[in-house]
């Protein structure tokens, strides 16, 4: 581990600035290096396999510096996870934003379902968005269910837009959706286990289908 990045002379009176940098910005450029040094280790190792020590030498910091920034290794593991998520979610809605049209939007849909696949290519993220939220807590498991909901809304929200008078209840759209987004999370997950054996564009392809499926049954407008 290295000396340079521990030492207290990289210390200064509480209040003041050192080298440019106050010790509210140091400390959030020693999280950023924790969140790094996550991300490797829980995308890689996996969180059971991750301990204190570890994440410390891979950031390059002390305990010291990590119990600054979390109380628990599952803190840690939190904020690496939501960082993931949130900026798929970003990427999402940007899409969201810059596409639209009138008619079935195949489009639309291909560029979000992209967007998912692009940011799963990174098998780190994969692993921690798809794998290691599970069994660590039920505090996991409700923020995995969130953000769960969140992609329900998203991808059902993107379809009924398209679709004169919707026939589906809002308990209906929830067990579509679910439905749907669980073949995506499916798929996923085979697809980084089996090393991205397929083709991006094959996953969005097929997937489409349940898409076009569902526009053909429902109507559009």
């Amino acid at each position: 581990m290295s000396n340079s990045c521990m030492t207290s002379s990289n210390s200064s009176p509480s209040g003041r600035s050192y080298r440019g940098m106050t010790p509210e910005q140091r400390a959030a450029q020693r999280r950023e290096r924790f969140v790094e040094a996550g991300l490797n280790l829980f995308g890689n190792e996996g969180f059971h396999a991750t301990t204190v020590r570890k994440l410390c030498k891979e950031a390059g910091l002390t305990d010291r510096y990590f119990y600054e920034s979390y109380s628990s290794m599952e803190e840690c593991l939190i904020e690496v996870y939501e960082r993931c998520l949130q900026g798929i979610l970003a990427r999402l809605q940007k899409s969201l934003t810059n596409l639209g049209g009138t008619d079935f939007p195949e489009e639309l849909i291909s560029k979000l379902l992209n967007d998912f696949f692009a940011e799963m290519e990174d098998p780190r993220v994969a692993k921690v968005c798809m794998f290691e939220a599970e069994g660590v807590s039920d505090h996991m498991h409700t923020l995995y269910n969130d953000y769960i909901r969140r992609f329900v809304m998203i991808l059902m929200g993107a379809s009924r837009a398209y679709v004169k008078d919707w026939p589906l209840d809002e308990e209906e759209t929830e067990v579509l959706g679910n439905a749907v987004v669980g073949g995506i999370i499916q798929a996923t997950r085979n697809w980084a286990v089996n090393g991205y054996h397929l083709k991006r564009e094959s996953l969005v392809n097929g997937i489409m289908v349940i898409f076009k499926g569902t526009q053909l049954l429902l109507g559009k407008q």
